[in-house]
């Protein structure tokens, strides 16, 4: 089964993966999370569900730290090769279900790079999997995975 969560931005994508997974932490996955430092947002982590543990993933590329190693660029933000390494470490080996990837964005749908190929091989494993998508980019993925069955749509407002 496939569960796509969509929702406008800022709309509680992640707040509800992360309460279903507390619901029934079966499974595992990660969330990416807005990171601020004093009160300004700056970007996002990854977290680890199973273990809690963050890495920093995505930053606005005007706000890059010094030690910054960039594995892909979309828009106005920068995406960390240690997040990408990190989440792709934690997907690759979950062995129970569910699996849980927030979120599927412009990088993986237009420029088939990020989670894209992560997706495509846990799409063949027949896992039962949670993805959030933007309402907007909700047709694209279907597209782009070919999505064409097992699926269960959730709208966040």
């Amino acid at each position: 089964m496939i569960n796509i969560i969509k929702g406008n931005s800022n709309s509680g994508k992640t707040r509800y993966l992360k309460n279903l997974y507390k619901e029934t932490p079966k499974g595992d996955g990660v969330l990416s999370l807005k990171y601020y430092e004093k009160d300004e947002f700056l970007g996002y982590n990854l977290l680890h569900l199973k273990t809690g543990e963050q890495k920093p993933f995505i930053r606005l590329k005007t706000k890059l730290p010094e030690n910054w190693a960039g594995k892909h660029e979309t828009g106005k933000y920068s995406f960390s090769l240690d997040g990408f390494q990190f989440a792709e470490n934690i997907l690759r080996n979950i062995d129970e279900a569910p699996i849980y990837i927030d979120e599927i964005g412009p990088l993986e749908i237009m420029q088939k790079e990020g989670f894209y190929q992560i997706v495509k091989d846990l799409l063949n494993k027949n896992m039962e999997i949670f993805l959030t998508v933007r309402d907007s980019l909700f047709d694209e993925l279907i597209a782009v995975f070919s999505i064409t069955e097992k699926i269960k749509t959730t709208i966040i407002k």
